[in-house]
């Protein structure tokens, strides 16, 4: 645009200077709105643009699509690229590991992982009660998932004790997600062979045969 290479810090400085652009991270700016002062870009935008490959994940991915009950203080972004995590306009931006192959979309401008990706992230990584809590409520809210992208997901992982949580999770919430028999069947069959505590050091939890993991009733949730 400006025709001379050495011109641009300049230029950069210069539009920072009077407003027109910020500075979010480094070599990554944004417009600015001239009558509201704030990024043109929202965080979801923000967060799946600091590098080529990265895109939304967890938690955050819910809150894309619109379905998580409130809004968190954190984008969480998915990347190869190692990042110090950083604040920007009072939202935290925190880098998470990004899991090869893993099925993404764009979503209101905004790269994010799939929904059945996102659930099996989330069951994957949810920390304590409260963080499974919160994974609850947003599948709560979903629409009908799709039972051979939740496995080709499950598959990508590899993870025996995933497909425990998974199972027990999506089968104490059937009346939300309606999933036929025939996934269940699959998960116990990559079940760990192994009995799993869900919440380390939890009260409550209930020993459940059919997928040997004690953990907590979530059918009144």
């Amino acid at each position: 645009m400006v025709g001379d290479r050495s011109a641009v810090a300049y230029l950069v400085n210069d539009y920072q200077r009077k407003g027109y652009i910020d500075r979010i991270h480094r070599n990554l700016y944004t417009v600015m709105d001239a009558e509201t002062g704030d990024p043109v870009l929202n965080r979801y935008q923000i967060g799946s643009r600091l590098f080529p490959e990265a895109y939304v994940a967890l938690g955050s991915a819910f809150e894309v699509w619109g379905y998580a009950p409130r809004r968190g203080s954190e984008v969480f972004v998915a990347t190869g690229t190692r990042f110090t995590d950083f604040r920007y306009n009072g939202v935290f931006y925190r880098r998470v590991h990004a899991k090869a192959g893993a099925s993404t979309a764009w979503v209101a401008g905004t790269r994010a992982t799939g929904l059945e990706q996102t659930v099996v992230d989330s069951l994957h990584s949810f920390q304590g009660e409260a963080g499974l809590e919160d994974v609850v409520e947003c599948i709560m809210r979903l629409p009908r998932l799709d039972e051979d992208k939740l496995l080709e997901c499950l598959e990508r992982y590899g993870n025996g004790y995933l497909y425990q949580k998974c199972g027990y999770v999506l089968e104490q919430l059937q009346e939300y997600v309606g999933l036929p028999e025939e996934f269940y069947r699959e998960c116990r069959e990559h079940c760990a062979s192994t009995v799993r505590y869900m919440i380390k050091g939890a009260e409550g939890l209930v020993y459940h045969k059919g997928w040997g993991v004690y953990g907590p009733c979530l059918k009144n949730e």
